[in-house]
């Protein structure tokens, strides 16, 4: 009876291995990009992460794995077969003339605003123009007033902007008086004044956006995953709610 109580185990875990070494290995794309992957000591997390656990315990046929470009690197590694899918990106962000790529539904909307320190001399009129502003904004990232021309040369010459790696970082050299404003995420701002609310009495948020996203899926052409495959997965995630919790742990409003 013991012996086939372990022969028993023993074919349910053949099975399970099974199972796992069916599915076909999709590699995702992502790079530093606040709150969808954040970089800290060393290690990265973010909705990026949050969302590929969701996509494989959806399914079974693919298992989905980050893999980490950056923002200028990420085309290179793209028609190099580095990765296969990235998430919250789109066509307009430098894709538009490759023609091995396919987006998926707009599955989230967000922005940017500009943000800068509160002053009785401002108000939100004082976004109206850029001119003779220094602005903080984040390396390889494209934004609307440049007409999403990300070339470091043509914003630092033509709109005086200083280019880093961290929406934290831009948002103190607001607050230390180093620069006059900064264009941050609205998503990873909302979670930053959740996270540090005296802030919010400190700074002044635009009105306005520097750009409306429209999250999408980018899909290579030609896998065995496609990008119908994609909608698909999103449409019933959404209708089960797993993409609203995902959006409401993250504090991102949708």
């Amino acid at each position: 009876m013991r012996k086939n109580h372990i022969t028993g185990i023993a074919i349910i875990l053949i099975f399970i291995s099974c199972s796992y070494s069916f599915a076909e290995i999709i590699k995702v794309g992502g790079y530093v990009f606040p709150p969808f992957v954040e970089e800290s000591q060393d290690e990265y997390r973010g909705i990026t992460f949050d969302l590929i656990e969701e996509m494989n315990k959806f399914q079974n046929r693919f298992e989905f794995i980050f893999y980490l470009t950056s923002p200028k690197r990420r085309y290179q590694d793209f028609n190099g077969k580095a990765y296969d899918l990235m998430f919250f990106e789109n066509i307009k962000w430098g894709w538009s003339n490759n023609k091995d790529i396919q987006a998926s539904k707009v599955f989230l909307k967000g922005g940017e605003v500009y943000i800068t320190k509160l002053s009785l001399s401002k108000d939100n009129s004082w976004f109206n123009s850029l001119e003779g502003k220094s602005i903080a904004g984040y390396l390889g990232y494209h934004y609307g007033f440049a007409g999403f021309n990300a070339d470091e040369t043509f914003l630092r010459e033509k709109f005086n902007v200083k280019l880093g790696t961290s929406h934290e970082m831009n948002i103190q050299l607001v607050l230390r008086d180093r620069i006059d404003m900064a264009v941050i995420t609205k998503s990873y701002l909302d979670k930053y004044i959740m996270q540090h609310p005296e802030i919010k009495k400190q700074i002044i948020i635009s009105d306005k956006y520097d750009q409306i996203y429209e999250h999408t899926i980018l899909v290579r052409k030609n896998l065995n995953l496609e990008v119908e495959d994609i909608n698909i997965l999103l449409d019933e995630m959404e209708k089960q709610g797993v993409l609203k919790k995902l959006w409401e742990k993250n504090g991102i409003t949708y």
